[in-house]
């Protein structure tokens, strides 16, 4: 694909005015080339920021394509023809969007490569999000970070030595940026993730009850504080559990199941990631990033826990007997009480909301 077309096709994304054709053609481009694909999740970001500078950008552009539109329409309708059209589109197109990428690639790499070099190298960020609210955050190698709600990130201002390594508390989504040479490892409190490029997302919460980790795509090396001797090994699709300071894999091949138990001692069960219907391409374990809150079986402890995180509220069982159900669903723009009432639907319960605390019985 050209640039021209690659520009025209991001344009019309960020304006929202790409047709489902276009939408397909750009996102193939995309997963054809991490160039392209990352150049525009940073735009894509920067769009849709507060930035006064880039929000100039959107606005000239808005005003030229109402113009564009305006001074064309006459003629396209007498001539049935989008050429005109497509060719004054794809000028404005470019000489907004190289205008805001000119902005964008000066003021957000070479300027921050300047603070990278006077940065303090020992220096560390720490990056917090409360009940309700996720945050992305782009590293000084552009690895790009999607962090849930209630976690913590701890990550240098600068990565110096031979390794790209940051902390974890709760749960984020990372796509790491190919360092061959420089090996980018995630430390959680039961484990440790080790990548040299990939997408894949990490759930270590202080109190649930176990972590996760779920590769989308590459390949990742996960070692336990507790025996580091033991690496495990995970391929695209697959997700590795730890809980109880013990971890579980499940696999779909029995055979390396047994080798794999008999090989270290410990419990191996591989899973792959679940998808939210067979025709559909949403992937449970990553669809918070998409705002989907989809559970599948779980017990009412462990979704009144994500809930709490959703939400922003507190949960309180008043009947322990309550605990034993297990639920499965998908919320996206329901509230609290419609959740709650969705879940009543299945498995017999009440509940009483005093302010931000809910009481369930």
């Amino acid at each position: 694909m050209g640039n021209d077309r690659f520009i025209e096709l991001v344009s019309k994304k960020l304006t929202n005015e790409i047709s489902s054709e276009e939408s397909a053609e750009l996102e193939h481009c995309l997963n054809s080339d991490e160039i392209n694909r990352r150049d525009f999740e940073f735009l894509n970001i920067y769009w849709n920021s507060n930035d006064t500078e880039f929000a100039d950008n959107a606005l000239a552009f808005q005003k030229i394509k109402t113009k564009i539109k305006s001074q064309e329409a006459d003629s396209f309708l007498a001539s049935g023809s989008k050429r005109s059209y497509s060719y004054v589109w794809r000028a404005a197109a470019a000489v907004v969007l190289l205008a805001g990428c000119s902005w964008f690639f000066y003021s957000r790499f070479v300027s921050k490569r300047i603070n990278l070099l006077t940065a303090t190298p020992n220096a560390w960020q720490n990056k917090n999000t409360v009940k309700r609210e996720k945050s992305t955050i782009i590293l000084a190698d552009g690895t790009r970070i999607t962090l849930n709600s209630q976690s913590t990130l701890k990550y240098p201002a600068v990565f110096t030595g031979k390794t790209r390594e940051v902390y974890l508390s709760g749960e984020a989504f990372f796509d790491v940026y190919k360092d061959h040479e420089h090996p980018f490892i995630i430390h959680t409190e039961k484990m440790n993730i080790k990548v040299l490029g990939t997408a894949f997302n990490v759930k270590s919460y202080p109190n649930d009850p176990q972590s996760e980790t779920t590769l989308i795509r590459g390949t990742i090396e996960v070692t336990l504080d507790d025996r580091p001797s033991d690496r495990i090994i995970l391929k695209p699709s697959e997700k590795l559990i730890v809980k109880n300071g013990l971890f579980a894999t499940r696999h779909r091949n029995a055979a390396k199941l047994k080798h794999a138990e008999t090989g270290s001692g410990m419990q191996y069960v591989l899973t792959t990631f679940t998808r939210l219907q067979q025709d559909d391409s949403t992937i449970v374990e990553t669809s918070w990033t998409q705002n989907k809150f989809i559970f599948r079986d779980e017990s009412f402890p462990i979704l009144a826990d994500r809930m709490e995180r959703w939400y922003g509220v507190d949960i309180k069982f008043k009947n322990d007997a309550l605990k034993q159900y297990r639920f499965s669903g998908v919320f996206e723009k329901e509230t609290i009480s419609q959740a709650l009432n969705a879940l009543r639907m299945t498995e017999s319960f009440n509940y009483k909301i005093k302010n931000s605390t809910i009481y369930i019985y």
